[in-house]
C-alpha cells in the first residue's frame, strides 16, 4: 500500500486558532459590527463549529493538522477519491474478493485522511456520505484556518471584525418587516415547516453580473457551518466528483432545490446544537433547462459537465406552481405547498437544480435556522 504523510500547510489550524468559547464573550463585546452580523461571525471565528464537523467526520485527532493541509495533500485526496469511484464500477460481487477489494479502498483512504473510527465503506452512498463530503468539508474548513489565522495573535483591530473585513463580502441585516424577510419567511414554511426562521442577513458579492443572466431562480443551498466561510469568501464550488446517489449524481456540479426541506438535510445539526444556517442563492439556468427524472448515466453527465447546461432534477415531491412568483430583477420563486409530481419514482425526494459554472450563482442570503427534532429524546450519561 502507498502511504502518504500528512502535508501540513503554513499557519494555524482553525481548531487552536478560532476563537474558544471562554473569549466569545470578549470578542463579541468589542466588535463595532451590526450586532447580527457581529453574532454570524462569533459563530463562524469559533473553534466549536470546526470540532465539531471533523468529530462527527472522525477526523478529529487532536495532534493532526487536519484543518492546515497542503493544496497537494488536498489535491491526493481527490485524486483517491477519482480513482476510488472508478474502481467501485466493476468491484468484486461478493465473497473474500469483495471484502478485500473494500478493505483495501478504505485503508487508503484513512491512511490519507486519518480517523478516530476506521472502518470498511461499501459502495457509493457511503463514498459519498464519507469520502466526498468528507473531503469538501475538509477542504472548506482549510480555507477557514487560512481566513481566521491566529485570531488573537494581533492587537491591531478587533479580531471579528478583521475577519469580516478579509471575506470581501458585503453582509447586512434584512429588517422583520420587510418584503424580502416575507418573502424568505413564507418559501421556508411553504417548502419545510418543522424549521422556525431567527435572523436573516443578506450577502451578495457578485450578483451585478448573474441578473443579467437568463431564467434565475432563488434556490436553496444546504451547508455545515463549518463550510461557510469559505462559501462566503469564494463562493460555492462544484461537488468533486459524479457518484450515482442524491447529492453527486448531476457530477461536478452546484447543487440547489426549491425545498427548504432538501437543503436542511446537509445542515449537520443536533439536539444540543439546533441552530444552523440555510442559504438561498441567486441561480441562473442558461437558455435551456434540462429536465432529468431518473438517475444520468456517464456519459450524460460528462456532456453535461462540458455543455454546462442548466439541469432540474425533478423529484417525487415538487412545489406548487400556481404559487411561484416573481421577485426582484426577473428572478424566479418557486415558492409553493410540496406535492406529489408525476415523477413517483424518481431517486430524489424533491426538486434539484444543477449548475456547472459557479459564476452562474450568487449567494443572495443566510437564513438563521432552528431545527427541532420530531420523537427524539436526549439520554443522558450514566
Amino acid at each position: 500500500m502507498k502511504m502518504h504523510p500528512l502535508d501540513m500547510d503554513d499557519g494555524v489550524d482553525v481548531r487552536h486558532g478560532g476563537v474558544a468559547l471562554r473569549q466569545l464573550g470578549a470578542a463579541a463585546a468589542h466588535c463595532k459590527l451590526d450586532p447580527s452580523i457581529t453574532f454570524i461571525m462569533k459563530q463562524l471565528c469559533s473553534q466549536e463549529i470546526y470540532r465539531y464537523a471533523l468529530t462527527e467526520m472522525g477526523h478529529d485527532l487532536p495532534d493532526l493538522p487536519i484543518g492546515m493541509l497542503t493544496d497537494l495533500h488536498l489535491k491526493r485526496g481527490e485524486e483517491m477519491l477519482l480513482q476510488w469511484k472508478e474502481d467501485a464500477e466493476s468491484p468484486p460481487e461478493s465473497g473474500p474478493a469483495a471484502d478485500a477489494f473494500w478493505i483495501e479502498m478504505s485503508n487508503k483512504w484513512f491512511t490519507l485522511f486519518p480517523t478516530t473510527r476506521p472502518y470498511t465503506m461499501r459502495g457509493f452512498e457511503q463514498i459519498a456520505d464519507n469520502v466526498a463530503a468528507g473531503l469538501e468539508t475538509v477542504r472548506d474548513i482549510n480555507v477557514a484556518s487560512h481566513l481566521i489565522g491566529d485570531m488573537f495573535s494581533s492587537t491591531l483591530d478587533v479580531p471579528l471584525s478583521q475577519c469580516y473585513k478579509k471575506l470581501g463580502c458585503s453582509i447586512n441585516p434584512v429588517s422583520e418587516d420587510s418584503v424580502d424577510y416575507k418573502m424568505i419567511q413564507k418559501y421556508l414554511e411553504k417548502t419545510y415547516e418543522p424549521v422556525k426562521v431567527d435572523d436573516v442577513p443578506s450577502a451578495i458579492p457578485s450578483y451585478d453580473e448573474i441578473k443579467k443572466l437568463p431564467n434565475k431562480f432563488l434556490l436553496w443551498c444546504g451547508t455545515r457551518s463549518s463550510n461557510l466561510l469559505r462559501h462566503l469568501l469564494e463562493g460555492f464550488l462544484p461537488a468533486v466528483c459524479h457518484l450515482p446517489v442524491p447529492g453527486y449524481m448531476f457530477g461536478k456540479a452546484i447543487v440547489c432545490s426549491d425545498a427548504a426541506a432538501e437543503a436542511a438535510r446537509y445542515g449537520f445539526t443536533a439536539l444540543d446544537r439546533p441552530e444552523g444556517y440555510l442559504v438561498l442563492a441567486v441561480a441562473s439556468l442558461g437558455e435551456e433547462i434540462q429536465e432529468i427524472t431518473g438517475t444520468p448515466s456517464s456519459e450524460d453527465v460528462k456532456r453535461m459537465e462540458e455543455e454546462k447546461v442548466g439541469v432540474k432534477g425533478v423529484g417525487r415531491k415538487t412545489t406548487d406552481a400556481s404559487e411561484h412568483f416573481t421577485w426582484r430583477d426577473g428572478v424566479t420563486v418557486p415558492c409553493g405547498k410540496l406535492v406529489p409530481s408525476r415523477n413517483k419514482g424518481s431517486p430524489l425526494e424533491y426538486n434539484e437544480f444543477a449548475v456547472y459554472d459557479p459564476k452562474q450563482v450568487s449567494i443572495a442570503f443566510l437564513v438563521g435556522v432552528k431545527y427541532e427534532e420530531q420523537s427524539m429524546e436526549v439520554v443522558p450519561d450514566e
